[in-house]
């Protein structure tokens, strides 16, 4: 096989492997047809959520639909025209009823773009399961109609109970109800009192007076009268107790004797119940003369709180349900814009990725070629950027994401944040000012790396958000320290944009943008910001912004850190510097994919290793036993075909415990994209020493170095 050939297949593994990737990263169901409407590739998400495998995904795809769809239209049919309008340029978004191989029926809503796949048109479709969303709004349904039920299993006894049931907004019923209540007793007011149990305070949220009735000046003590008279839950409402009395002025309660300051001779009293809690109080108040309540009277004063009970608990009913539904039409609004965003925010990358690297190769002018190498670095970049974003938010969502502290130093993060952004500041020809309390202390423990993240998130959107020429301020302050702990607050503030207040609410969402427009014009996945709010309050502190829109931005934030060793975290040595020249050092690289072994040897040539190269695990231990003295340090790869990395470290391990005393125990250090703490401790675990994240930094590789074979010496 000609040497062309091997390349041009390794080329297309490479690739398949990113797009397999990249598909199971994303976190919707994904399908790809060709231009004979065929299914040519899937997600392991789609797979799962049919509970089906690819072989049969892929030749039996039209036979996982009823035979009609809801409206009536044959499914095969409504398919094929489906896919034909998208392969002809059209972007549709469709719902559509699925059949699992177990009968079951799907509901899923369904984006359709078309796309270049392999030098030909074909169908991107993206499937969001609609279980879940039907579920709720089911659920909302059938609240609804067992408040329903509940209320028209109450016997209507009166004319105030029909009317109230009839027509109307509930509060304007409530007060007609309690109107004609108080006209048919002939009695000064009638009063409802809600029940804040967070305060500890009643309120008056309905009144009635008689025409010439004193105004009402003070409350009952609910809560009294709650603990020493009602119970404060109750889910037969059907016998609601009540309290009477019948002349205030001789009542052998103090309580009572204090309501003729407010004019209250005779009353009567019964608990509204909501949801079986007591949810307030009704009061049926005769002024200035007493009164013998008659028992038919405190009956139907009793049968009437349940009523109204009834229609507050309507009340509540409803605006959960319009709350519900509102949240349920943001969510699809924002999913919808999710992934148009994320489609842009991922082709465009891979689009320059593509087509540079189509450039780079056909040219022989090498500023050209440099040119090219450079945007495919910086869409790489930002590929990878938003990769991890997803991957930051799953991960997130899932409750899964633990920070990692370490002791840092502050001031040096700040300034490795800004080199990193400075190239774009300076593109922009943008003013940066940083400013740094000298009392927050030199070093402070904490996750660097997602201090870093926030930090450069608000760094990037002020960048973004900033015209030419404007300015960006960095600040950080210390606010207080106790007990050894540091809340520190950072903020930056631009001259940019800015955002109107009703848009401000949306911005630590996630999958949303201040406005809609925003994605178009600046880009952006959305995610930023919600990310950094996670992160900042696993560190114990909360992040807003102070904006006016055209008038700039200011995001700050807290976080809670310890305080650090006083001992300045001290600067590579004269020794280490000189010791980036490794010559006569030998180490073990284990990796199975050739590409990735190329790159490792290549980042690695200035450093004048002596590299030995395992395509696996059991490659790996054998030449580890052949000379187990030979190696002063292995970087292993983990996902490997017949043994992988845990294993292979693991009998590596064990074949040195029977070694002798004089044996040195070889440094193990993953070389993995699997990144998160879990996985780390995987490799911990597994008897590695330490952990290197792919894409692979040269600076990173070299620190290892230095760390354990500097250290050995």
């Amino acid at each position: 096989m000609k040497m062309e050939q091997m390349h041009k297949m390794e080329n297309d593994k490479d690739n398949y492997e990113l797009n397999r990737t990249m598909l199971d990263a994303i976190p919707i169901g994904v399908t790809i047809f060709d231009e004979n409407l065929n299914v040519i590739e899937c997600n392991n998400l789609i797979l799962s959520l049919f509970g089906t495998t690819k072989h049969y995904y892929t030749r039996h795809f039209l036979d996982l639909s009823p035979e009609s769809q809801p409206n009536g239209d044959n499914s095969r049919e409504k398919a094929a025209e489906i896919l034909k309008r998208a392969l002809n340029g059209e972007n549709l978004t469709v719902e559509w009823m699925h059949l699992s191989p177990a009968g079951e029926l799907i509901p899923f809503e369904i984006t359709l773009t078309r796309a270049k796949y392999m030098g030909k048109y074909a169908i991107l479709t993206y499937q969001y399961d609609l279980r879940n969303m039907h579920k709720m709004t089911d659920e909302l349904k059938r609240q609804s109609k067992l408040l329903k039920e509940r209320l028209e299993q109450q016997e209507l006894i009166s004319e105030i109970s029909r009317s109230f049931i009839s027509s109307g907004e509930t509060q304007k019923l409530i007060n007609q109800a309690i109107t004609k209540l108080g006209n048919y007793y002939k009695v000064s007011r009638v009063v409802i009192f809600y029940l804040d149990y967070e305060s500890g305070d009643a309120n008056m949220v309905y009144h009635w007076s008689a025409p010439k009735s004193p105004a009402r000046t003070g409350n009952l003590n609910i809560h009294s009268l709650i603990k020493d008279s009602f119970p404060q839950k109750m889910y037969d409402t059907t016998t609601v107790p009540i309290i009477s009395c019948p002349d205030t002025a001789t009542s052998t309660f103090q309580e009572f004797r204090d309501l003729l300051k407010d004019g209250i001779s005779a009353f009567i009293c019964a608990p509204l119940y909501v949801e079986g809690l007591a949810w307030g109080l009704l009061a049926v108040e005769q002024c200035f003369t007493p009164r013998n309540w008659t028992d038919n009277e405190k009956n139907f004063i009793a049968m009437t709180t349940g009523t109204i009970a009834g229609a507050i608990m309507l009340d509540i009913y409803n605006t959960k349900l319009k709350d519900a539904l509102a949240k349920v039409v943001a969510t699809n609004k924002a999913k919808s814009e999710f992934l148009s965003n994320m489609s842009h925010e991922m082709r465009t990358p891979m689009n320059a990725i593509i087509n540079m690297t189509s450039i780079a190769k056909k040219t022989l002018n090498i500023e050209r070629k440099n040119y090219a190498l450079e945007k495919i670095e910086d869409a790489s970049t930002h590929l990878l950027g938003v990769i991890n974003d997803i991957l930051d938010m799953s991960k997130i969502e899932a409750n899964k994401f633990e920070l990692v502290p370490v002791e840092f130093d502050f001031k040096k993060l700040v300034k490795r944040v800004v080199n990193v952004i400075n190239f774009r500041i300076e593109e922009k020809h943008l003013k940066l000012t940083v400013q740094i309390d000298k009392n927050i202390p030199k070093i402070l423990i904490g996750d660097d790396q997602r201090i870093s993240q926030v930090i450069t998130n608000l760094f990037s959107n002020a960048v973004k958000f900033t015209p030419e020429n404007g300015s960006i301020d960095f600040d950080s302050q210390l606010l207080k320290e106790y007990n050894n702990k540091c809340v520190i607050q950072i903020s930056i503030k631009d001259t940019g944009i800015g955002i109107r207040k009703e848009h401000q609410k949306n911005l630590f969402q996630s999958f949303q943008q201040a406005e809609t427009s925003t994605s178009r014009i600046y880009g952006g996945t959305g995610l930023g910001l919600s990310i950094s709010k996670s992160f900042v309050e696993m560190m114990g502190g909360n992040i807003w912004v102070e904006s006016e829109h055209n008038k700039g931005s200011k995001f700050i934030f807290t976080m809670r850190v310890a305080r650090g060793t006083e001992n300045e975290l001290q600067p590579k040595s004269q020794k280490e510097s000189l010791r980036d020249d490794f010559k006569g050092h030998k180490v073990l690289l284990v990796e199975d994919v050739e590409i990735n072994r190329e790159i490792v040897l290549m980042l690695l040539e200035p450093a004048h290793l002596e590299i030995d190269c395992a395509v696996n695990g059991i490659q790996a231990v054998d030449m580890f036993i052949e000379e187990p003295e030979k190696y002063e340090l292995i970087f292993m790869d983990v996902h490997m075909p017949g043994m992988d990395g845990y294993e292979a470290t693991r009998q590596i391990r064990a074949y040195e415990e029977k070694l002798s005393g004089a044996h040195k125990r070889v440094p193990i250090i993953a070389m993995t994209a699997n990144v998160f703490k879990e996985d780390i401790n995987n490799c911990i675990n597994a008897g590695m020493d330490d952990h290197l994240g792919k894409p692979l930094n040269i600076d990173n590789i070299m620190d290892k170095l230095r760390n354990y074979i500097i250290k050995q010496e």
